[in-house]
């Protein structure tokens, strides 16, 4: 998909602003089908592959090549370069299934800098846990320091709260900083997403006492 510069500008001012922008019918059905059973045959070989949540498998790319080009070259990275004015350092891909009612990601930022993706690989709405972002929050991240992905921290009633409602093939660019989360799936139908993290290393303009503190930190949260 190609973007005009007038859309192109309108994105770059909602990325800035917002710390996110959905573009819809982003990626087509093969490609989505060719993700759902590669993404699929991934889990099954290296279950428990998302460290303290079951539903995520991370890193796809290592497993597969298909993968390993999605995330370096897929059509989705020139846009996410237009969004971020430089070009996109790759992290890893992963694959999100939500299918039991416990599973869900609490209001937490990814990393100081960067962009990732998510593509919808089913339909996505507050009733199977689709993402929710709070609008702007990449410019207060002082603000939402303590947040956790572990932890819950309910965020439903703060004025930037915004649903995501997304169908198989929109695309949601965000930044990592940007505060997100996911609900439990209450349909009783899976929920499957698709992302590439785009940060590079998060914590290179820490010290090395920083660091140091910051893998304690999350070594606890995780036990």
């Amino acid at each position: 998909m190609t973007v005009d510069s007038g859309t192109a500008a309108e994105l770059r001012s909602a990325f800035a602003q917002d710390g996110y922008v959905v573009v819809r019918d982003f990626v087509p059905e093969p490609v989505l089908a060719e993700i759902r059973a590669r993404a699929a045959e991934v889990v099954r070989s290296q279950p428990n592959a998302g460290g303290k949540f079951t539903n995520v498998t991370k890193g796809l790319e290592k497993s597969d090549h298909y993968f390993d080009d999605l995330l370096n070259s897929g059509s989705h990275v020139p846009v996410l370069e237009m969004l971020m004015g430089r070009k996109p350092e790759p992290t890893t891909a992963s694959f999100f299934t939500k299918s039991e009612h416990r599973e869900q990601i609490h209001p937490h930022a990814d990393a100081l800098e960067g962009g990732v993706i998510w593509i919808a690989l089913d339909e996505a709405n507050r009733e199977n846990g689709c993402l929710h972002f709070l609008k702007g929050s990449h410019l207060r991240q002082e603000e939402f320091s303590h947040l956790d992905a572990g932890t819950p921290t309910d965020l439903s009633d703060h004025p930037d709260a915004v649903e995501i409602r997304m169908s198989p093939g929109d695309i949601v660019f965000f930044r990592p900083n940007t505060v997100h989360w996911s609900g439990p799936n209450q349909s009783g139908t899976e929920r499957r997403g698709f992302n590439c993290f785009y940060v590079g290393d998060p914590f290179r303009h820490l010290t090395e006492e920083q660091r140091i503190a910051l893998k304690k930190k999350r070594q606890q949260a995780s036990a």
